[in-house]
Order: structure tokens, then sequence, then C-alpha cells
């Protein structure tokens, strides 16, 4: 039976949710008896991650060593690819996090492998394995097949539906990695959380975004006030983050962070082709501005014309009243 490595990350005490939602999916596609599925966590783990994760995966390996300690893409690397290669594993693949993007091309250097970032769609079944990624800012779906093993891929946030844990739950093995410090060049003095306590973007299932249209920062704080009512997370363009109204870490777009949310609301934003390409796979996107002819509704499922000033509060009252908040 083949098998499928899943990295997964960990956010403080718990899972990254993309994490979660690729193991959701993993473990249908093993449940078809084609696969079996390998959840992976480097560095150190709690026993109640640990006890979550297996009942997310037929087996959890938790790889440790000192070098592990802290996040590097070198050790991380080294680590993760070592045990693909002793595993003859079929497929790798990781959340297109912030970590996932930044290791995991090492790992498929490493496996003299290529990889696919940022996919939207796997074709399981598929022979050769395939995989579908958007390209030129989503204007093209990119389908790319694998003619050999391990294929190592990222996937999108958001991509897969996240699944409730299985009532059995699966084998845990603890493996140290023996990786020589002198291998890992890079040094982690300090770890700073700017935004420690906040939803990510990337991950989160509504997000409310506004653009220069808002006027001045401290009308975020309309946004911030829908977000709150709907369990949404609060994004910028870029106009808003040069400006300083926003921290880099809000920025949706080209140059910011990509997003796919099942929804998206869209206040004061324009619809510059480098904005949409960070939220065009958004599933239902839902535009207020007070231009009827806004490029923003070219890409939007529904439109408000209208002054945010004047739809955002009242939309936020509505809400609370349906939501009994």
């Amino acid at each position: 039976m083949e098998k499928i490595v899943v990295f997964v990350e960990l956010k403080g005490d718990r899972p990254r949710k993309a994490s979660l939602e690729l193991l959701s999916e993993t473990r249908k596609v093993a449940d078809s008896g084609r696969y079996e599925v390998e959840a992976v966590v480097l560095g150190p783990m709690s026993e109640g991650v640990r006890e979550k994760l297996r009942l997310y995966a037929g087996r959890l390996v938790n790889i440790t060593d000192p070098v592990l300690e802290a996040y590097t893409a070198e050790g991380y690397s080294q680590a993760l690819s070592a045990f693909v290669a002793e595993e003859g594993a079929h497929i790798v693949a990781a959340g297109a996090t912030r970590i996932g993007r930044d290791f995991m091309p090492r790992v498929a250097v490493l496996l003299s492998r290529g990889i696919a970032s940022d996919v939207t769609d796997v074709r399981w079944a598929e022979e050769p394995f395939t995989v579908v990624r958007p390209m030129y800012g989503g204007k093209v779906l990119a389908q790319i097949s694998f003619s050999g093993s391990p294929a190592v891929f990222t996937v999108r946030p958001n991509t897969f539906a996240l699944g409730g844990p299985h009532d059995s739950a699966g084998q845990f093995l603890e493996k140290r990695a023996g990786i020589s410090p002198e291998r890992i060049r890079t040094k982690v003095i300090r770890v700073e959380e700017k935004t420690k306590g906040k939803v990510d973007l990337t991950e989160a299932d509504i997000v409310v975004s506004g653009g220069h249209g808002m006027k001045a920062p401290e009308n975020f704080k309309l946004l911030e006030d829908l977000a709150e009512v709907i369990g949404g997370a609060v994004g910028a363009t870029r106009s808003v983050v040069d400006a300083k109204w926003r921290d880099h870490e809000d920025q949706v777009g080209k140059s910011g962070k990509t997003v796919s949310p099942r929804l998206y609301i869209a206040a004061g934003i324009s619809g510059a082709i480098h904005h949409i390409m960070g939220m065009g796979t958004s599933k239902v996107v839902l535009a207020v501005n007070k231009d009827p002819n806004a490029s923003i509704f070219k890409h939007a499922d529904y439109g408000i014309v209208g002054d945010l000033f004047q739809v955002l509060p009242a939309l936020t009252d509505a809400l609370k009243k349906r939501l009994g908040k």
C-alpha cells in the first residue's frame, strides 16, 4: 500500500487548521484502501496534541532532535526528507502556510524532486498523480502531473473541508532525527509574535477587508466590529498597508497573503488586479462600494452599491440581531 506523509504544523500548543484540513482529506483517501497516511510532527509536541492527531491519521510520528527545538528551514527539511526517503513514501504534502512555503521546497531538492506549491485541487485517483494550482494571478489553472515519487506539494488553506476526528486512534511512534548541529547554519536568537492571538488570515473562514475607501485608519473599527460578530479576520489592501493604516500581516494580495475563505467581504476596495490575485479563490465574495462601476463588482457574487459608512454599521446591527449577539 502506498504511503502519504503529511507534515503537521503546530502553532503554540495546537495543530494548524491547514494541517487538520489536509489530514481530514487524506484520511478519506486512506479509507478507499489505496493509501495509508502517516502524520509527522517535527520537534516538541504535548500529550494533548498527540492524542488529538492520533484520531486524524493511521500513524503519527513525532521526530525529535535538539536542532528541531526551534524552527529552521534547514533542520525541518533534513529531518522530513530523511524520513520520507526511509519510508519510501509516494506522496509528501503540507499546508501552504508561511513555514510550509519556506521549507518544503528544500525537502523537494533533498529528495531530487520538483514541487507544486499552493495547490487547490488534488486528483488522488489519476495516473500519473495530478494536482491543480492557480497561475498568473488565478487566470490559469495548471494541471501538474508527477512522473515519479515522491510527489511533493503544499496545499492552500481552506481547500479541503475540516472533518471531525475518527473513533479509533492511530499508532504513535517517536523517532530521533540524529542531525548533526554542524549541518544547521541558522541560529534562532528569539521569536517575536506581533499577531499573537489573532486568527491567521490564510486560515480564516471569513475575511472582512478594507481598502483606501475606508478613508482613515480609525475607520477600520467598522470592519473589526463586523468581523467580531461573524467570527472573521480583518484584512487590508496594499494601499492601506503602504499608508501605515494596518500591519503588513493584514495585507491581502500579490505582495501580501493569499486567502480562500468561505466568505470574503470587500469594503471600499476598487478591485485592482494585485488584490484580486490574493482573494480570487474565495468561495463567496460580497463587495461594498459607492461606485457602481468599481472593478471589484466583476469579481463579486453579491454587491452593495452604497456608502460603506452607512452600510457596514447597518450590516453589523442586522447580523447581531440575526445571530442573537
